[in-house]
């Protein structure tokens, strides 16, 4: 079969693989606690690899990435979708926005045990929008209630970004599926307590994620541990053209 050309070489998944596994020639840049509920910004330059724990319990992370430069190049979810599907693994990419539309990050550790669930349900979402006070509202009756999208805003104006920058998210450990009516739904995450993602950063970034508050969490909100890391032993950049 022909490689499509958004899929990583082997040369290219074995750099990843290098780098994922490792550990100990990296080095600790950043490592911030964020509690339940609530978000965080941070910068990710590129070449460093950035983990996401579920440090508490299960947790839905929605991530957002910018280029640092400008930020109207964005993670472009829909895009994503159309290159790989409803839900993103190892080995594959988070697209950015046009007219560039080139890789932000690369998918590189998941530690998530998938089971085989109704519906092909899987874990790392790319089908839902992020969470709203007006989505929230219409589906509980309750206003002013906690969401994803005023987490995100939160998080990016501390670091001096505007709210219109928020898109919808890579929904990071959320497990999701499409019935038999075509219906999207979503069910307690499969991630556990101690389980992580880490992604690739392909050029200077600033992400941003939330401690989804709503049901897709499973219903109890817990925080996220967010490490990023420099690799302190240069692997060979070239691989990744």
């Amino acid at each position: 079969m022909q490689q499509r050309p958004q899929d990583l070489s082997e040369l290219q998944l074995d750099y990843y693989r290098n780098v994922s596994s490792d550990l100990a020639h990296r080095r600790l840049v950043e490592s911030a606690y964020v509690p339940r509920q609530s978000g965080k910004a941070f910068h990710l330059p590129k070449h460093h690899v950035v983990r996401i724990t579920c440090c508490d319990g299960p947790q839905v992370c929605d991530f957002n990435a910018f280029a640092q430069d400008d930020p109207a190049e964005y993670f472009w979810s829909g895009r994503t979708r159309t290159l790989y599907g409803s839900h993103l693994k190892v080995g594959q990419r988070l697209w950015g926005t046009e007219p560039k539309m080139r890789p932000m990050l690369t998918f590189i550790a998941d530690t998530v045990k998938k089971a085989k669930l109704p519906h092909n349900a899987t874990s790392h979402d790319l089908l839902y929008s992020r969470c709203s006070e007006r989505r929230v509202e219409l589906r509980t009756g309750k206003r002013h209630q906690p969401n994803c999208n005023d987490n995100l805003k939160r998080a990016l104006r501390e670091i001096g970004f505007s709210d219109e920058h928020v898109h919808d998210a890579f929904n990071i450990f959320m497990t999701t599926g499409c019935d038999d009516q075509h219906r999207l739904f979503y069910i307690e995450p499969e991630a556990r307590k101690g389980d992580f993602v880490e992604l690739y950063s392909e050029i200077d970034l600033v992400c941003s994620i939330s401690c989804c508050p709503g049901a897709s969490s499973g219903g109890i909100a817990h925080g996220l541990l967010i490490e990023t890391f420099e690799q302190a032993q240069r692997h060979d950049w070239e691989l990744l053209r």
